[in-house]
């Protein structure tokens, strides 16, 4: 087995579990705020807390109904909170994959053609060699890349024959709703349509029914939508490990 596949058929191995136990994590926490949720409504608008902040540290006591408010916007919370450690996930397997082949190269195991010319930049103050400085910068450039140039450099080396592409196309969008989540208060934009190459986004309900978005819509995550971020991931890893084993 050639030395690409023996270092990046683990890490693979590693995300599919990391995400089939997140998304357990995310089940887990909608149940329990739905337990809790009502339980809320059974105790009386009138009554009092005083959450513990620090050692023997309570704050000043909150009115039950205050707490009431944000029970219909808490469960997008939590799944926007999930939701982004997928992304993350998936931003960490692209830049590993990455590495491996940027330290092939530089171990003379196996050529990075594919990477073409690269700006070089060297701070002769720094204690770390040559070498070391060109490799941490030709990464932290390749993290700073937009996400669709990363995955489909690194699809281009797993999967030659571009398979997945529906699954591909998923994860892309997923991971523009994740940055239109932080950056413009979940707003559908024009940056987004024109990155699918579409005039609107589709987007699963909690029904699991698609929803069309289009610019200035207002949406929100979905268990369904969120499920199918989950399957798409697990599609590629497995396509990039098959082709790869």
């Amino acid at each position: 087995m050639a030395p690409s596949k023996t270092r990046i058929n683990p890490i693979l191995d590693e995300l599919i579990i990391n995400i089939n136990l997140c998304f357990i994590e995310l089940l887990a926490a909608n149940m329990m705020h739905d337990l809790g949720r009502y339980s809320i409504e059974t105790i009386d608008d009138q009554a009092v807390i005083s959450p513990k902040v620090g050692f023997e540290l309570h704050i000043e006591p909150i009115p039950i109904r205050y707490i009431k408010i944000f029970k219909d916007n808490f469960p997008y919370f939590i799944l926007e909170v999930f939701h982004g450690k997928f992304v993350l996930l998936w931003h960490d397997l692209l830049s590993n994959i990455f590495s491996i082949y940027i330290e092939l190269h530089f171990s003379n195991i196996r050529k990075f053609e594919e990477l073409k010319k690269q700006e070089i930049r060297l701070d002769f103050n720094s204690p770390d060699n040559f070498n070391v400085q060109i490799k941490n910068g030709i990464i932290d450039d390749f993290n700073f890349k937009e996400f669709s140039e990363r995955q489909k450099l690194i699809n281009k080396l797993l999967n030659p024959e571009g398979d997945g592409q529906e699954a591909l196309v998923c994860i892309l969008k997923n991971i523009l709703l994740r940055n239109i989540i932080q950056h413009r208060k979940n707003v559908i934009d024009d940056y987004i349509l024109r990155k699918l190459g579409r005039d609107h986004i589709e987007i699963l309900d909690n029904d699991g029914k698609i929803i069309n978005y289009s610019v200035g819509d207002n949406f929100k995550l979905s268990i369904p939508e969120i499920y199918a971020f989950k399957k798409s991931i697990l599609n590629i890893a497995q396509i990039w490990r098959i082709i790869n084993g």
